[in-house]
């Protein structure tokens, strides 16, 4: 790995980044406003980073790395079985945002609405994070279905976008309520039905 990639400063800037980005969103947070926060002189940002917009594709790439963490323990928990590791990690994951007071929901999500139609190399990234966690959604899928839990006519890879693009909804529509009661009742209901079981 480049000797670039282990400075603090850079290190600095990406937290920074990821705050303000998550709290403000994308358009509003400017250069200025991230080396302030990270304490770094404005010269240091281009440094690192070509462009915001490169800044943004890397925070997106750390903020995927973090996620893969959670769905990997999650979903490679051999102690539950492979429904029970879906229900358990999108209750983890509506916790978090839940304790966030709906402040940040998925960085994910928020990108996509503020840049799908703006930046296309951000989307392009969007899209092939995206694309991972479906992926790994759609396995577990298979894996309930090859264990008998899921009617055998289920498609896994078009349940996982379903699941996935629905939890995404939700998530949004709780930042507008400001309660869990979006949340919650996706977890309960909406997955419960997908998953052709009962909480």
């Amino acid at each position: 790995m480049d000797a670039s990639h282990l400075s603090p400063s850079r290190e600095r800037i990406i937290n920074s980044a990821t705050t303000l980005m998550f709290r403000d969103g994308y358009e509003a947070t400017g250069i200025q406003s991230v080396v302030e926060a990270a304490h770094v002189p404005r010269g240091s940002f281009f440094h690192y980073f070509p462009s915001k917009e490169q800044l943004g594709i890397v925070v997106i790439q750390r903020f995927a790395r973090a996620s893969e963490q959670r769905q990997i323990a999650a979903f490679e928990n051999g102690q539950q079985s492979p429904t029970a590791r879906l229900r358990s990690f999108f209750a983890a994951a509506n916790d978090r945002i839940i304790a966030d007071g709906f402040t940040k929901g998925c960085l994910i999500g928020n990108f996509t609405l503020q840049l799908a139609n703006t930046s296309e190399p951000i989307r392009q990234v969007l899209a092939q994070e995206a694309d991972v966690t479906i992926d790994r959604i759609g396995r577990v899928l298979q894996a309930a279905k090859d264990a008998g839990e899921l009617d055998p006519d289920v498609d896994p890879t078009e349940l996982a976008e379903l699941i996935w693009s629905s939890w995404e909804g939700a998530v949004l529509r709780s930042k507008l309520s400001r309660t869990d009661h979006v949340l919650r009742s996706w977890e309960t209901r909406l997955l419960s039905s997908l998953l052709g079981a009962t909480p």
